[in-house]
């Protein structure tokens, strides 16, 4: 019955390594699995690189701008007022281009720069365009950072008061009926350790960032002018989505993960939606560099854990004999041919991760010999 998951919690909660769980249970059950990652691109419900328009803007910008229509009207998704358009497949196809002057003036409707008032509008429509869609196919969604950390982020962040923020996700879980959501939220019962588990995690360079970042935002004035206004922020954060979780009408589960028993939480998660675990198969995907020439970007893959572009270790986990999990990443490998391997699933922002790439295995020159050799060292 729940044809929309929707995972949500602090930061470092464990919300993509339990949305990934998930959905490789979900698809091993043979259901049709969509998960969409916070940062899957472009993205159905949240605005990380969307601009906006309403329908008479977009009007006047393309008949300013002409040569941009093709592009844009093959990329663009009309909503009742509104014009999304997500603007990192723009600067994909503009192929280096992206000091254009149309393209410069298009990013001045990024949604991230918009007015809560402004925000407000275009947020529902989106949601709504997406509860559409869902609602013609057959297709599981899990949602992870939606509908309470994106909104949270961007109301707090403007100085809103949780009244505010409240009447929004209220009316777009109303709006989520006909999907039967299912609401997982993950937590900590004492955010100082949520905070502290954060900082040993991304170390607290990577924090002192996100506070200069924001320092400018309404919800900083007044604050103290360090990063510890940025916990204050986080344990804000947790006050609104704990009282969100509280008041939201659908089926939900609450899962505090301090002992991070990870395998219980997989249990609790699949007993909560009905699902029965189902082990891997035994596959072994083909060891090798895979690289893709145009876009010049490379991955490994050794006894089953790929190592990514970007240098992050993945598990490879088998779907069949010739597909494969990606941990976590909405993703799969496809390997056809003797020496290929196609991208499948929903892609994140990162280039290299694009649906539809191909990459092809590089030839090992070295000897059989030479192979047994370095195996045993």
């Amino acid at each position: 019955m729940n044809r929309l998951i929707l995972i949500e919690g602090l930061p470092g909660t464990g919300k993509t390594t339990n949305s990934y769980k998930l959905y490789e249970q979900l698809s091993r059950n043979g259901r049709d699995v969509r998960w969409l990652h916070e940062v899957s691109q472009p993205h159905p419900t949240l605005f990380f690189s969307e601009v906006c328009l309403t329908k008479e803007e977009y009007c006047l910008f393309i008949e300013k701008y002409p040569e941009a229509a093709e592009m844009l009207n093959s990329i663009a998704e009309i909503r009742a007022t509104t014009v999304g358009i997500d603007y990192l497949t723009v600067a994909r196809k503009l192929l280096g281009q992206e000091q254009t002057a149309w393209y410069q003036e298009l990013l001045q409707y990024d949604v991230m720069d918009f007015p809560l008032e402004r925000y407000e509008t275009v947020a529902y429509e989106k949601w709504e365009a997406f509860v559409k869609t869902a609602l013609h196919d057959d297709t599981t969604y899990i949602l992870d950072s939606s509908i309470f950390q994106y909104q949270i982020f961007t109301y707090l962040l403007n100085g809103a008061e949780y009244p505010r923020l409240t009447q929004l996700v209220h009316s777009i879980m109303n709006m989520l009926r006909p999907l039967h959501p299912a609401l997982i939220y993950l937590y900590r019962e004492n955010t100082e350790d949520s905070i502290a588990f954060i900082e040993k995690q991304r170390g607290i360079k990577d924090l002192e960032s996100t506070w200069e970042r924001d320092k400018d935002r309404p919800y900083y004035r007044n604050k103290q002018q360090d990063v510890t206004a940025f916990f204050d922020f986080l344990k804000d954060y947790a006050d609104f989505a704990s009282r969100l979780y509280d008041e939201a009408d659908c089926s939900k589960l609450k899962i505090e993960i301090t002992a991070q028993n990870w395998d219980l939480y997989e249990t609790e998660m699949l007993r909560f939606l009905g699902i029965t675990y189902q082990d891997a198969s035994s596959c072994q995907a083909k060891d090798g560099r895979y690289v893709n020439d145009l876009i010049g970007v490379s991955f490994s893959i050794k006894g089953n854990i790929l190592t990514d572009p970007e240098g992050v270790r993945r598990r490879l986990s088998p779907k069949s004999q010739t597909e494969f999990f990606i941990e976590g990443l909405p993703e799969t490998l496809l390997f056809f041919k003797e020496d290929s391997v196609r991208l499948c699933g929903q892609q994140i922002i990162p280039q290299w991760s694009e649906t539809g790439t191909i990459y092809k295995r590089e030839k090992d020159h070295r000897t059989e010999t030479q192979i047994r050799t370095e195996d045993i060292k």
